[in-house]
């Protein structure tokens, strides 16, 4: 019986991929013409979908409903999954449908009711640990809040959706199909150049085919003060975009004592602009962002920290108006004798892709990270992003760490400095109003550290395919 399952599955697999590839050579073959004719099309026609956005329920009044929805698939295939000698081809799909009840004008006072449902899917997966909870849920909520606001300033209420700023240590990532959540409140005020952000709050547990929870064994807690939204510096020289942060985050596990953990990170942010008039051909920035952790783990103290620094360059005379980043990064890694202080970083909720790489294969603790990013719009239609990284330990005592603060490989006896390479190339492609493409892979190129210390280390090839319906 099981064998006849799993047969269904793999053959479903299969007639998904031969669709898909079907699908694909009828688009690149009429591509060039829906190009050239979105280029000189007539003014986009009535959307059918319109009818369902902005809905008045109480004539005069402000007082609308909008209906929305969102339904993914998305093809994997792994080749030296992890650098191990793991292969896997698999599947996932996500429906989401959302009601959004609004009541008076952003403007001035307004309330808002927003609830979303989703049911994510996936289908073949044979990698380590199955199909995961940010791979598969029943039907459930991802969203259910509550906005009270006034202009800008508004205080949300339920289950929501939580990236701040970068999203470098808390990240809501849109790759999950799950997507994380948290319950509880967000405050952001904003007066004219300042903003200031509270959040309390705990992320939600999927439980797959039961009714998701708030995780009652961890709550986190931020603060922040900085610049609003497209405010100006405050003076010649200064940053235009500046941010304070403290984020708090307890764990208190039903194990006990010793895997309790309280950290607080406290850090900044500041962003340095130039030249962003569209008068000049070049725009560039500089960016920085450090913290400092503290706090305790069992009975150990926590004394870590991570820097990065990028500068960005925009080339808007050139076609496309291509982007290139290129930035450092460290963070602190564990000092082996010291059985009292833990030095290893932490990334409280880390966002899938938004930083060290798509394929996900190396964390940030212990880890110098070099890269050059670029994103390129040939096309309004095209959206194109590649991507190259360099990953080097710190530490030779110490080993290399998971994006999920896990130890990924023990330093062992190996003196290598040199861990990985990594080369991303994806894109978009907006095919109608409603309809995206998504493509895309990743080369992960292991380094002599990965080399020495496992035999089966292999080169990673990671790739994707995909289509998402908005409406």
């Amino acid at each position: 019986m099981r064998a006849t399952v799993w047969s269904i599955v793999r053959y479903r697999v299969r007639l998904t991929a031969v669709v898909f590839a079907c699908a694909a050579v009828a688009i690149t073959s009429v591509m060039p013409r829906v190009l050239s004719a979105q280029t000189s099309a007539a003014p986009t026609p009535h959307d059918p979908f319109d009818q369902i956005k902005n809905i008045p329920l109480l004539g005069a009044h402000p007082v609308t409903l909008t209906i929305g929805g969102h339904a993914r698939w998305r093809e994997e295939f792994f080749r030296g999954f992890n650098t191990l000698p793991l292969n896997d081809d698999h599947s996932q799909t996500r429906l989401l449908l959302s009601g959004d009840l609004q009541v008076g004008k952003r403007a001035g006072a307004y309330g808002r009711l927003f609830l979303e449902a989703r049911d994510a899917q996936s289908y073949g997966r044979t990698l380590p640990g199955g199909v995961r909870s940010n791979d598969a849920d029943r039907a459930d909520f991802q969203t259910a809040y509550v906005d009270v606001g006034y202009g800008r300033s508004q205080l949300r209420v339920g289950r929501q959706e939580i990236g701040l700023a970068r999203e470098r240590m808390f990240g809501a990532p849109d790759w999950s199909n799950t997507r994380r959540s948290s319950t509880g409140s967000r405050l952001q005020l904003v007066h004219k150049a300042f903003a200031l952000e509270a959040v309390d709050a705990r992320p939600m547990i999927v439980r797959l085919r039961k009714a998701n929870v708030a995780d009652s064994t961890q709550r986190f807690r931020t603060l922040s003060i900085g610049s609003s939204p497209g405010a100006r510096p405050l003076a010649r020289g200064l940053p235009a975009l500046w941010q304070s942060y403290w984020y708090e985050q307890s764990v208190r596990p039903a194990s006990g004592p010793a895997s309790r953990a309280y950290r607080l990170t406290s850090g900044g942010r500041v962003q340095w602009q130039w030249r962003t008039d569209k008068t000049h051909a070049v725009s560039h920035s500089l960016e920085f962002e450090g913290a400092r952790q503290f706090g305790t783990v069992g009975t150990r103290d926590i004394q870590a920290g991570f820097w990065v620094a990028e500068a960005q360059w925009q080339f808007k005379r050139v076609l496309g108006a291509p982007t290139l980043a290129l930035g450092v990064e460290e963070a602190s890694s564990e000092r082996p004798g010291t059985s009292n202080t833990l030095e290893v970083f932490s990334v409280m909720y880390p966002a899938a892709h938004q930083h060290g790489g798509y394929a996900d294969v190396i964390g940030r603790p212990n880890i110098r990270e070099l890269h050059a990013i670029s994103q390129w719009n040939p096309h309004r239609a095209l959206d194109l992003r590649g991507a190259v990284y360099w990953f080097d330990r710190l530490r030779l005592d110490d080993g290399v760490y998971t994006k999920q603060n896990t130890l990924f490989r023990a330093a062992g006896t190996s003196t290598a400095r040199h861990v990985a390479e990594e080369i991303d190339v994806t894109g978009t492609w907006r095919a109608t109003t409603h309809l995206r493409v998504i493509f895309g892979g990743a080369l992960v190129l292991p380094g002599a550290f990965l080399r020495e210390t496992l035999v089966d280390t292999q080169t990673e090839r990671w790739g994707f395919v995909g289509t998402t319906f908005v409406f």
